[in-house]
């Protein structure tokens, strides 16, 4: 009896720390930018698993696209592409390299404004998966809080290194993505590479899920595992979407939204937060900061597309 015990009291603070991040059920929901395939990726931590004697999640991360049957008609089809398992230990979660059969720290929450973080070295040459091949890094820009369901959770904001090839934001458009507690980077969980991905790339995380805590991106409006409608209806959208042209683009004191057609625009900060609605097509931006921005419109209440914005004065 009193091995069990003592059994069970080594291992209660791994379970309680293993459970600070990914509890099983808990499920992300990632956009992509239109164009290329996929339409969407989620990741879902499905159970407890033990690795080199450690108490870990598996998380199952799979994407969604349309595909075209025979026939010619359009189905959605969902493929689980990976597996990955993560554990968490104070305030450290740290990722499996199945191909080295070791951990590294993913994220690191105990840091302070202008850290370094060297999440991995890079390998040279490269005999395994491109991502734990690359070297990476990043920087800490600043340090805030965010409230979910009454929880105070940090935010750490960040930016690729010089020498970096992966990291949690593409410094090319000047993402600006922060690191959420107990959710993870509201780019990508597991980092983006640093090349320069035009179309198909991962956007941002639309939705967290978990018993405890939720989380959507301020410029989501729909369910969270939403899918357009198949082919048909939405290359009659695609077509009004090829129409849209917003310009300047960088903007300074206002930007034009030229279409034709009736709009209506949410403009919304790079973590979610809406600033200005309206159906206006000249839109006054004097009293906005640098930085990025979002812009969603709805054309003739048929929600099109969310386009990028930089505001930068020289």
């Amino acid at each position: 009896m009193r091995t069990r015990i003592f059994t069970l009291l080594i291992l209660f603070p791994i379970l309680s720390f293993a459970q600070d991040w990914a509890p099983i059920g808990a499920k992300w929901t990632y956009d992509h930018d239109s164009g290329l395939s996929p339409y969407l990726t989620t990741i879902e931590s499905v159970k407890d698993t033990l690795v080199l004697k450690k108490l870990c999640r598996l998380l199952v991360t799979k994407k969604t696209d349309e595909n075209m049957r025979p026939d010619g008609s359009y189905y959605w089809n969902t493929m689980s592409i990976s597996k990955d398992i993560i554990y968490t230990s104070h305030d450290t979660v740290y990722h499996y390299d199945r191909f080295d059969k070791s951990f590294y720290p993913l994220y690191v929450l105990n840091v302070q404004k202008n850290d370094q973080v060297l999440v991995r070295e890079k390998v040279v040459p490269c005999t395994k998966n491109e991502y734990f091949c690359s070297r990476f890094e990043y920087v800490v820009d600043s340090i805030s809080s965010m409230s979910l369901q009454g929880r105070s959770l940090k935010l750490i904001y960040n930016s690729l290194t010089q020498t970096s090839d992966w990291g949690f934001n593409r410094s090319w458009n000047l993402e600006n993505y922060p690191i959420l507690e107990k959710i993870g980077s509201l780019k990508y969980f597991f980092g983006v590479s640093r090349n320069i991905v035009m179309e198909g790339g991962i956007k941002c995380l639309r939705c967290y899920n978990d018993s405890q805590i939720s989380y959507k991106a301020g410029y989501w409006s729909k369910e969270c595992d939403y899918l357009r409608p198949l082919n048909g209806l939405s290359s009659v959208l695609d077509n009004l979407d090829n129409k849209i042209v917003v310009s300047p683009n960088p903007f300074d004191s206002y930007f034009m939204i030229n279409i034709g057609n009736p709009i209506e625009y949410e403009l919304y900060d790079s973590f979610g937060k809406r600033l200005m609605q309206g159906e206006e097509k000249e839109v006054n931006t004097t009293s906005l900061p640098n930085g990025i921005y979002l812009l969603r419109l709805t054309i003739e209440s048929k929600e099109v597309k969310t386009i990028k914005l930089v505001k930068h004065v020289l």
